[in-house]
């Protein structure tokens, strides 16, 4: 099915919940492309638990976050448990805007929920003309953290890595003996405790425990944080970073964004499930 199809169609039970068109639209763009870009594990399937969670009181329809703290560069935002999308798009405008002014900001935002993949908004930044870093916290700690780095470039895409993107085991026990080793997942894990940290320590917000399970109780926040960050290579004196990045793809391998994908294949039993969220909040048409 189209992916302009499944967006329309998720975004209709965003918005029989509440939520405004225009945060509804947003908030399924952002899981299908998830799951367009070989991340389903943050695309569309989660639709089911986003709604439970909405319908239980755990996550808002609100659209804007308070501003905690603002130093200029260093801005604290509490997303009141809104949906991870909408307090991401708030601040990645905010964090491009004041790293043109400062060089480089940092924006930390506490209560939050899932925002999907974290390049998705990493690369918006670096569409910008900007170096973007986003990340988050979550519960389990896992080895291969919500992290993503993206840089501009002159080609049709900018340069993204996303650690968490495409890191699912196929052979769970294979993937365990590899945790064993010197330079395998395990070392890794330092780095998810960094994440942790840095999210939640700088947003003031929950960190290990304190974050409730995504897939847990759908009446307790999730409440996890995120930190976006922004750099203007210009405010270093580099003004060509962007024709630099284009070239290096071709010695540094990174996953490609499939920029042409127009279409999804959806599986028939989470198909069904959509339809039933659907039906459960009044959508009176199916998805086929």
């Amino acid at each position: 099915m189209t992916l302009e199809g499944l967006k329309t169609f998720v975004a209709e039970i965003f918005a029989r919940l509440g939520m405004p068109q225009a945060a509804a639209r947003l908030s399924a763009a952002a899981l299908v492309a998830a799951d367009a870009e070989g991340a389903p594990a943050h695309g569309i399937r989660l639709v089911p638990a986003y709604v439970q969670r909405m319908l239980a009181g755990s996550v808002s329809t609100e659209t804007e976050p308070k501003v905690i703290h603002d130093a200029g560069s260093a801005i604290v935002l509490d997303a009141g448990h809104m949906l991870g999308q909408l307090s991401a798009d708030w601040a990645i405008p905010m964090v491009s805007e004041r790293a043109r002014e400062y060089g480089l900001a940092c924006i930390a935002i506490r209560n939050s929920a899932h925002f999907g993949t974290a390049g998705f908004w990493a690369r918006q930044i670096a569409e910008a003309g900007l170096i973007g870093i986003a990340m988050s916290n979550g519960r389990p700690l896992k080895p291969h953290p919500a992290l993503a780095i993206a840089l501009p470039s002159t080609a049709p895409n900018p340069f993204v890595i996303d650690l968490q993107a495409n890191r699912v085991a196929a052979d769970p026990a294979a993937a365990l003996a590899r945790m064993l080793l010197p330079n395998g997942p395990a070392s890794d894990v330092g780095l998810a405790g960094a994440v942790e940290l840095l999210c939640g320590g700088l947003s003031g917000g929950a960190v290990g425990a304190e974050v409730g399970a995504f897939d847990g109780d759908p009446a307790k926040p999730y409440g996890c944080s995120q930190l976006f960050m922004a750099i203007d290579p210009a405010r270093f004196g580099v003004a060509d970073l962007a024709e630099r990045v284009a070239g290096v793809p071709r010695d540094i391998p990174a996953p490609r964004r499939p920029h042409c994908q127009e279409e999804l294949v959806v599986p028939p039993e989470l198909v069904a499930k959509l339809n039933e969220c659907a039906a459960r909040v009044g959508v009176e048409r199916t998805l086929e």
